[in-house]
């Protein structure tokens, strides 16, 4: 991170965690190509759908998916984390900053992943967490499947809530288990504050992953009906 925005996430009481590795800021997109064999992706591929609208008229839609899921049908989980320090501070969400190549640009994102063959949802969330953020977690809401982009992509994924107890020793210091191609920094907001923080952030340039918008979104739409 930057020390200019290093020092507007302190003023603005974010307790900033910084990366060993490195800042996802500094992280440029080089170049762009059409893919013409989708062999060459690992991760993603492209269909050719045909499907029957309701009034019998066969139609095509092109479809990107999925070539990592496994046998039980979620790809992946995201983590909406709350820090409880138990103390009588306010709770923090947990959020983090990614580079991500298709917005050219860095993301505010939740604790997320994919989910390994023969691994539970809840597992794989735990796992997440501990490998991204160094936190150990329990689950406390685990959300249904949702679709990210239903009409581009067949991706999916379950969000769950995860509360840490920042009173165990194991989360004094966390430490993360990122893997080589993953730089990620983590921050914290005050949860009660959190609409207004998603919004100063992408007002600073930051891409807004929808999963954590569309939760600070809701806090908002429920403040200003009383719900």
């Amino acid at each position: 991170m930057s020390l200019c925005l290093g020092r507007r996430l302190v003023s603005r009481g974010f307790k900033v965690m910084s990366a060993v590795k490195g800042s996802p800021s500094k992280a440029r997109l080089v170049s762009s190509r059409p893919v013409l064999d989708t062999n060459e992706c690992k991760w993603i591929g492209l269909e050719k759908m045909k499907y029957l609208d309701p009034n019998g008229n066969e139609r095509e839609w092109d479809c990107a998916v999925r070539k990592t899921r496994n046998t039980g049908n979620v790809d992946g989980i995201g983590i909406f984390t709350i820090l409880n320090y138990k103390d009588g501070r306010p709770l923090e969400v947990l959020l983090q900053k990614q580079f991500r190549p298709p917005v050219e640009g860095v993301c505010i994102e939740v604790p997320a992943g994919l989910i390994d063959a023969d691994e539970g949802i809840e597992t794989a969330a735990l796992r997440e967490l501990l490998e991204e953020t160094g936190y150990i977690g329990k689950i406390i809401k685990q959300g249904p499947i949702i679709y990210n982009d239903p009409g581009f992509t067949n991706t999916n994924m379950s969000l769950l809530t995860a509360e840490v107890d920042m009173t165990l020793d194991e989360n004094k210091n966390p430490k993360t288990q990122l893997e080589e191609n993953e730089f990620i920094e983590c921050f914290t907001v005050p949860l009660k504050e959190l609409p207004e923080e998603m919004l100063k952030l992408e007002k600073e340039g930051y891409k807004l992953d929808a999963r954590i918008q569309n939760v600070a979104h809701g806090i908002a739409i429920a403040r200003q009906y009383n719900l």
